[in-house]
C-alpha cells in the first residue's frame, strides 16, 4: 500500500498539473458551494446556463444554426428559464451525425479526447476541456467525502479491463497504483477469481470498494456463500456505478461487508453528475450540469414525476451538451435534504436490475465487457460499427446486432467476434446480423445487452 500522504499531496496534484487540470483546487471550491443555500446555489447555476448559451449561439457551428432557426437571437443574455425551456433538445443521433458541427473552433485550451459506446450502444468521440474534467473529478472526490473518503485513500476498485492492448492495461494499473488504488477486472467472476480478488483486497485494507453492482454483488454473493467474514475489513462505504443496484443486490452487499452502500450517476457523455449522500439522496453536482425532468413532448414534468433525464454542460466550453437527451429515466424530488446539503435532489430509474452474463457451470461476467470490446474495435477500424447490441439466448449462444459503418465492417465483426472468444470462451457461438437500424425499446432506450435467460429464476436473491 502506498502512503496515503504522497497519492493524496504529491502525485495527485503533480498528475493534474501535467494534465493541465486542476482537480484539487476544483474541490476546495467544491466543499464549500455545498453547504450554500438553494437560491445561492441556483442564482450561480443559472449565471452558468446564460453564459453557456450565449457562447455557443456565437461559436458553435451546431447551436449558431440551430438556434438561428429557432429564432433565438445570438446575444440574448438576459433570457428567463421559460425561454431557456423553448430551445430545441439535442438527442445521441444528433451528435453522433453532425459531431464536427458540436466542436468550438474559437476555443483555446488542452482538450481530453475519449470515446465509448456508452449505455445505448452508440459508439461515440467525446471531448472535454480541463475546467470540465477537474470539476468532474472534484465531483466525484466531494461525494467519496460523504462517507469519509479523501484522495489517496486505499481504494479497491472491480472495473473494466481495456482491449487496446497491453500497454493501456500497464498504464492503467500504473495510475492506479500510485493513486492507491487496487484494481481488479470486472470481466471474470468465476469462484476461484473471486476468492483471489477477495484475498488480495483483505490484505490491502480498503477504506472503499468502488465498481459496477454486478462485479460487487458477486463477490460479496460468494462471501456469503464460503461464510467468509468480511466486515474485519472496516470498509466505510461500498460505491457503484454505471448499472443499477437492486433492492436485495444492496441488501447482501451491505450485510456481508458491513457499511452501506452509495450509487453514482452520471452517462459518458458528461461524466458522474448525481451521487447518493448518507442520508440515501441522490445530490445532482449544480455546479457543473443542469438537469431537466421532461415528457415526450420536451414539456417539464411535475416533481415526483418520471421523465427523460436532459443534461446541459456548464463547463465545456470547447464541447458543450445543451439539453442533451442521455436517454434514461428519472425524476426531480423535492424537499431538503437531513444532510444539509442543498444541492438538488433526483430520483433515478434507469434500469429495474443488473444486466449479468451467464454461462455454463454459474460463470458470470459484468456486460461492461461489450463496452470495452467495442471500444478496441473502434480504435482498430474508427466509424466501422455505428451501433451494436448483443443479445444472449442461451448460456452459449449469441447474437450480434451491427448497424454497418465504414466498409471495415467485415472486420470489425471478426475483431469484435474475436474478443468475445477470448473473453467468455472459444465454444460460445455468436450470430452477426446487419441492420439498418437497432430499435429501441418502449422505454425509448437503446442498451447494447440483453439477456433473454431469465436470471432471476436462475439466482432469485438478486
Amino acid at each position: 500500500m502506498l502512503n496515503t500522504y504522497f497519492s493524496n499531496k504529491i502525485y495527485w496534484p503533480l498528475a493534474q498539473k501535467l494534465k493541465g487540470e486542476s482537480a484539487p483546487d476544483a474541490l476546495q471550491k467544491l466543499d464549500a458551494t455545498q453547504w450554500q443555500s438553494a437560491a445561492e446555489l441556483q442564482r450561480s447555476q443559472w449565471q452558468k446556463v446564460r453564459r453557456t448559451v450565449c457562447r455557443a449561439a456565437q461559436q458553435v457551428p451546431y447551436y449558431r444554426d440551430l438556434y438561428r432557426q429557432a429564432g433565438w437571437a445570438a446575444n440574448n443574455a438576459s433570457f428567463s428559464y421559460k425561454d431557456f425551456q423553448g430551445l430545441p433538445t439535442v438527442h445521441k443521433e444528433d451528435l453522433r451525425d453532425q459531431f464536427s458541427h458540436f466542436l468550438n473552433p474559437d476555443y483555446r485550451g488542452r482538450i481530453t479526447t475519449s470515446r465509448t459506446s456508452g449505455s445505448t450502444g452508440i459508439s461515440q468521440i467525446l471531448k472535454y476541456d480541463s475546467t470540465h474534467q477537474s470539476l468532474s473529478e472534484a465531483a466525484r472526490w466531494r461525494a467519496k467525502a460523504w462517507w469519509g473518503i479523501s484522495p489517496g485513500d486505499p481504494q479497491a476498485v472491480i472495473w473494466g479491463r481495456p482491449f487496446t492492448g497491453s500497454w493501456d492495461r500497464m498504464t492503467q494499473k500504473l495510475k492506479s497504483r500510485l493513486m492507491n488504488i487496487l484494481l481488479f477486472s470486472a470481466f471474470d467472476l468465476r469462484d476461484d477469481t473471486l476468492a483471489r480478488i477477495w484475498s488480495k483486497i483483505e490484505r490491502f485494507g480498503p477504506k472503499i470498494i468502488y465498481g459496477y453492482p454486478s462485479a460487487v454483488f458477486p463477490l460479496a454473493r460468494f462471501l456469503r456463500e464460503q461464510r467468509i467474514s468480511a466486515r474485519h475489513v472496516g470498509l466505510k462505504v461500498i460505491m457503484t456505478t454505471a448499472e443499477a443496484i437492486t433492492t436485495g443486490q444492496r441488501q447482501t452487499i451491505e450485510d456481508v461487508f458491513g457499511c452501506k452502500t452509495a450509487n453514482e450517476y452520471g452517462c459518458s457523455e458528461t461524466g458522474g453528475f448525481a451521487y447518493e449522500c448518507p442520508s440515501g439522496s441522490w445530490h445532482v453536482a449544480s455546479e457543473l450540469t443542469l438537469v431537466e425532468f421532461l415528457d415526450d413532448q420536451d414539456r417539464p414534468v411535475a416533481a415526483g414525476s418520471p421523465g427523460h433525464i436532459v443534461v446541459t454542460h456548464l463547463c465545456n466550453d470547447y464541447m458543450p451538451l445543451i439539453r442533451y437527451h442521455i436517454g434514461d429515466i428519472g425524476a426531480y424530488k423535492e424537499g431538503v435534504c437531513p444532510c444539509g446539503r442543498c444541492l438538488p435532489m433526483m430520483d433515478v430509474a434507469v434500469a429495474k436490475e443488473s444486466d449479468l452474463i451467464r454461462l455454463e457451470a454459474g460463470r458470470t461476467f459484468s456486460s461492461e465487457l461489450f463496452d470495452y470490446i467495442n471500444l478496441a474495435v473502434m480504435k482498430a477500424f474508427p466509424d466501422s460499427i455505428l451501433q451494436f447490441r448483443v443479445t444472449q439466448k442461451t448460456c452459449n449462444g449469441f447474437d450480434l446486432e451491427v448497424v454497418p459503418g465504414s466498409k471495415d465492417i467485415g472486420a470489425a465483426e471478426k475483431l469484435f467476434v474475436k474478443h468475445m472468444h477470448s473473453a467468455l470462451g472459444e465454444h460460445n457461438s455468436v450470430n452477426i446480423m446487419r441492420l439498418p437500424e437497432i430499435k429501441r425499446e418502449p422505454t425509448g432506450k437503446l442498451r447494447y445487452f440483453i439477456s433473454e435467460l431469465g436470471h432471476r429464476q436462475l439466482h432469485p436473491e438478486i
